[in-house]
């Protein structure tokens, strides 16, 4: 019976060495290497806002619906949801935009989570109706088996008169409310 019992402690104690080892050779990534890949991540996120922007203005429609998450919507500074995924498209599609701009683009990506802050110009004629919006924007982007994409935008549109009072914002015309 010893002669049984020694060989299987013996295959025992090899197979979890082994074991110790497999999990020795997945450590976590050093802190060096996480921020290495967020900042990769970061700017990914300012290379797909640049293709958002050029998505716009070439009224690519498909590229613009692989940059948008199925549940993406727009909400007003204050939380309040202006325009679901559907009627963001449906006003974009409707829109004859004259140009569309972002500037100081400032992406930081926190794992399968993004925030990009732009400063955003737009004019364009919509139903007839000129517009010529300067907003300040925040978009969340997930990543998700490896694509990012935007769910939810936040957009802030001072006017002179509304400027440095406590509520600066005002609604856009793709509002669904």
């Amino acid at each position: 019976m010893r002669q049984l019992v020694t060989p299987a402690l013996v295959v025992l104690f090899c197979a979890s060495a082994g074991w110790a080892q497999n999990g020795q050779a997945q450590k976590p990534a050093s802190p060096l290497s996480e921020r290495a890949n967020q900042g990769a991540a970061s700017a990914e996120l300012v290379t797909l806002t640049k293709t958002w922007t050029d998505a716009m203005n070439a009224k690519d429609h498909a590229k613009l619906e692989t940059l948008l998450a199925p549940e993406y919507a727009l909400y007003r500074w204050d939380g309040q949801r202006m325009a679901a995924r559907a009627s963001w498209l449906d006003f974009l599609y409707h829109t004859d935009i004259k140009e569309y701009t972002v500037r100081d683009i400032s992406a930081k990506a926190y794992g399968e989570f993004g925030v990009v802050t732009l400063v955003c110009t737009w004019t364009g004629i919509n139903n007839g109706h000129p517009f010529d919006i300067h907003s300040v924007m925040v978009d969340t982007w997930h990543r998700t088996n490896g694509t990012w994409q935007v769910v939810a935008r936040s957009s802030c549109t001072p006017t002179p008169d509304t400027a440095g009072t406590a509520s600066p914002c005002t609604p856009h015309a793709y509002s669904d409310k």
